[in-house]
C-alpha cells in the first residue's frame, strides 16, 4: 500500500507536469523587426530588468502584427519555477479570448499601447517593482479584455530577485480568483516527501520527477542560466512552505497598514447598528404589494447569509398571488446599510470574482433576442459591473450596449469601455428622456431587488419603441430549490431580494402594458450550484471572516481559528454538494423546476400569447 501512494504520487507529479506544459501551448516569441517602436506604444519595465532596443522593436512589430494593446514580455531567461506559476495560473492559449481572464503576466516588462494606460489611470514608468507589474496587468486586462497577451521576447533579461522577492512575486501572481491554486503545490510538496519517508525507492524516483518537472515545462520556451537541478530541486521543496509563511506575514503586514481605516470603519459599522437598526425597515405589510390580498402567510425567515450583517428576514407569500416578498421589506436606509461593501468597497474583489466565475450565462442571455429582431442599441438594466456587456458585445459586434446602475461598478464599466454609456440613475426616473432610443431592454436579475417592480415595468413599457424586446431573468422561487433549501437558497439572497415574482404574474403584468410575451424560459435558464452555495452559507454562518466591521466582536486570534475550523469541516462538503447539484440537474432542468426563468416580451400591441419553453 505504502508503494502504491509513491508510485501514484509520482504519476500524478508527471500527469501535472504534462498538463501545465499543454497550459503554456501558445506562447509566442517575438521575432526581429527592423520596424521603429510604434509612437503609441509605451513600455512599463521593472527595476533591474534589461529590455534592449531590439527587443522593444520586436514587441512592438508582435503586437501591431496580432492586435495586441497589452503585452505581457516573458524574459527568455525566466526561471522555470516562475513560468510553472505562469502556467498555473493562465491558459495561454485561451487568455486573449476569455475576456475573464485575471491579467497575468512575468512582472518584468509590459508593452502598453498609451490610450490604454491613459484610461486605466496607470503611469507610463520603468521603475516598478516585479510585484506592481503583476498588479498592473490585472488592471490593464480588465481594460483591454480581448487584446492582451504574452509573448517571451528575446533580448529581455530578467532581474536577479532575492529570496524574500520571488516569494513576494509568488504570492501577488496567486491572488484571488486562483487562491486555491496556490496551495496545491504544497499539497504535492508533502506527498512527495511522505512517499520518501514511507517507501525511499519509489519516493526518490517521486522526487525526481517533482525535480524535473520545471525544466521539462519550459524546455523548449525559457532557457534559464542554471541548470543545476539538485539546487533548482531545493529551492523548489523549499519554497511552497516558505511561500505559506511569507503570505501568512504579509496578511499581517497588510492587516496592520489599513489599521486605522479599519477601527474607523468598524466603529462606524458598529454606532449605525446600535442607534439606527430600526430605520433600516419599513412598517410590516398586512396586503400583498402585487395584488392587495391579505391572504398571507411566512414561507422562511432567514439571516444574511453572505456577509452576515445583523438582522432576521421574514419572507412572507400572497395566496393569491402567490407572489413572495420580504416583510417588512427594507428603508433606503435598510437598502444603504445592506449594499454597501455588498457589490463594492470591502467586498469589491469578490463580488468581481462571482461576476467574471464563468460567462456561460452571460453567452446564453445575449442569444435571447430573437433572430431578425435587427437590435442596434442595447440598454442593461441593473448593469452591476458590465459583465453582460462586455460579453455580449463580443457576440453582437454591431449593437450597441449602453447599461443603467447606481454603483461605482457601472461607472468602471464605462471607463474600461465594456459599456458605451453608463447612467448612474434610477431607472423609472430616466425612462421618459430614453424614450425610443433602445430597441432592447434587459433586466437581468434586477426586478428582484427593486422596490416597486410594477413602476420598473411600466418605466420599460414607455421607453421601449414599437417592436422592441424586454429580456427578463430573474430567480425561480415557486420550485423545488426554494422549497429545499428555504433560506439557504441562494436565489433569496436576503435581505437583497425584496420580490419574487411569479412566472404567470409577470406575463400577465407585462401583457397590461401592452409588452406581448412571446417566451418564457425555464431549463436553459437554471444556474448550477444550489447546494454548493448551501455548504458555502453554512461555513458562514459557522464563522465567518471575523476582520468584518459589522460583526459583534474583534478579529481574536480565537476567531480566526474558529474561521480555519469552518474552512476546514466545510471543505469536505463541496464536493459532494457539486455531486448532489450534478445529480438533481436532470430532474431540475425540466418542467418549470429550474432556480432561474426568463421571459422576452415584445411591444407590439398584440395579444398575449404565452410560448413556454421547460425543455434543458
Amino acid at each position: 500500500m505504502r508503494g502504491w501512494f509513491a508510485i501514484t504520487t509520482g504519476a500524478l507529479v508527471l500527469a501535472n507536469g504534462a498538463r501545465l506544459r499543454r497550459r503554456l501551448h501558445g506562447l509566442d516569441r517575438t521575432a526581429p523587426s527592423t520596424e521603429a517602436v510604434a509612437t503609441s506604444h509605451a513600455f512599463l519595465v521593472a527595476t533591474g530588468v534589461q529590455l534592449s532596443g531590439e527587443a522593444r522593436r520586436a514587441a512592438s512589430a508582435h503586437a501591431r502584427r496580432e492586435g495586441l494593446d497589452v503585452l505581457d514580455l516573458v524574459p527568455a531567461d525566466l526561471p522555470p519555477e516562475r513560468l510553472l506559476d505562469l502556467a498555473r495560473t493562465v491558459r495561454v492559449a485561451r487568455y486573449r479570448a476569455d475576456r475573464f481572464a485575471a491579467g497575468q503576466g512575468a512582472g518584468q516588462a509590459l508593452l502598453v499601447d498609451r490610450s490604454v494606460l491613459a484610461r486605466a489611470g496607470i503611469n507610463e514608468r520603468e521603475d516598478y517593482t516585479p510585484v506592481e507589474l503583476l498588479k498592473i496587468v490585472r488592471r490593464l486586462k480588465q481594460y483591454a479584455p480581448a487584446t492582451t497577451g504574452l509573448a517571451i521576447a528575446p533580448g529581455l533579461k530578467a532581474a536577479s530577485l532575492g529570496g524574500a522577492q520571488r516569494l513576494r512575486l509568488r504570492a501577488a501572481g496567486y491572488q484571488h480568483p486562483y487562491q486555491p491554486v496556490a496551495y496545491l503545490p504544497a499539497v504535492r510538496t508533502a506527498a512527495v516527501t511522505a512517499a520518501c519517508v514511507t517507501t525511499p525507492g519509489w519516493g526518490l524516483l517521486a522526487l525526481a520527477l517533482s525535480a524535473l518537472q520545471p525544466a521539462a515545462v519550459a524546455a523548449g520556451r525559457v532557457s534559464p542560466g542554471s541548470r543545476n537541478v539538485v539546487a533548482t530541486s531545493a529551492r523548489r521543496l523549499a519554497s511552497w512552505p516558505a511561500f505559506a509563511v511569507e503570505a501568512a506575514r504579509t496578511r499581517r503586514a497588510g492587516g496592520a497598514a489599513p489599521d486605522l481605516d479599519a477601527r474607523r470603519r468598524r466603529a462606524e459599522y458598529q454606532a449605525e447598528i446600535s442607534t439606527e437598526t430600526a430605520k433600516h425597515f419599513e412598517q410590516r405589510r398586512d396586503r400583498c404589494p402585487w395584488c392587495g390580498s391579505t391572504a398571507l402567510e411566512t414561507r422562511t425567515s432567514a439571516a444574511d447569509v453572505i456577509l452576515r450583517k445583523p438582522g432576521r428576514f421574514s419572507y412572507d407569500q400572497c395566496d393569491a398571488c402567490a407572489h413572495i416578498f420580504l416583510n417588512p421589506c427594507l428603508s433606503p436606509a435598510g437598502l444603504d446599510f445592506y449594499y454597501r461593501d455588498f457589490y463594492d468597497g470591502l467586498n469589491a474583489d469578490q463580488a468581481e470574482g462571482m461576476f467574471a466565475a464563468s460567462d456561460l450565462g452571460y453567452r446564453s442571455r445575449a442569444r435571447l433576442l430573437p433572430a431578425g429582431a435587427g437590435a442596434t442599441r442595447w440598454l442593461d438594466v441593473g448593469g452591476g459591473h458590465g459583465h453582460f456587456c462586455l460579453v455580449a458585445g463580443g457576440l453582437l459586434p454591431n449593437v450597441r450596449f449602453d447599461a443603467v446602475d447606481q454603483g461605482d461598478g457601472i461607472a468602471e464599466a464605462q471607463r474600461r469601455g465594456w459599456v458605451r454609456h453608463a447612467y448612474r440613475r434610477m431607472f423609472p426616473d430616466l425612462a421618459s428622456e430614453i424614450a425610443g432610443r433602445y430597441d432592447v431592454i434587459s433586466m437581468f436579475h434586477y426586478l428582484e431587488h427593486t422596490l416597486d417592480p410594477r413602476r420598473e415595468l411600466d418605466a420599460a413599457a414607455a421607453a421601449l419603441p414599437p417592436a422592441g424586446h424586454l429580456l427578463i431573468e430573474v430567480p425561480h422561487a415557486h420550485g423545488p430549490s426554494f422549497a429545499l433549501f428555504r433560506g439557504f437558497w441562494v436565489g433569496l439572497c436576503p435581505p437583497q431580494h425584496l420580490h419574487l415574482i411569479s412566472p404567470d404574474e409577470l406575463v400577465r403584468a407585462l401583457a397590461e402594458r401592452g409588452l406581448r410575451t412571446v417566451k418564457v424560459e425555464f431549463g436553459p435558464a437554471h444556474i448550477f450550484g444550489d447546494a454548493t452555495s448551501a455548504v458555502y452559507y453554512l461555513t458562514q454562518k459557522l464563522q465567518p471572516d471575523p476582520t468584518l466591521p459589522w460583526l459583534p466582536y474583534e478579529a481574536t486570534a480565537w476567531r480566526r481559528a474558529r474561521r480555519l475550523g469552518a474552512l476546514t469541516a466545510t471543505a469536505p462538503l463541496f464536493p459532494l454538494a457539486a455531486l448532489v447539484d450534478a445529480m438533481m440537474l436532470p430532474y431540475l432542468l425540466t418542467g418549470r423546476r429550474a432556480n432561474v426563468y426568463r421571459v422576452v416580451a415584445r411591444k407590439d400591441g398584440e395579444p398575449s400569447v404565452l410560448s413556454t419553453d421547460t425543455k434543458g
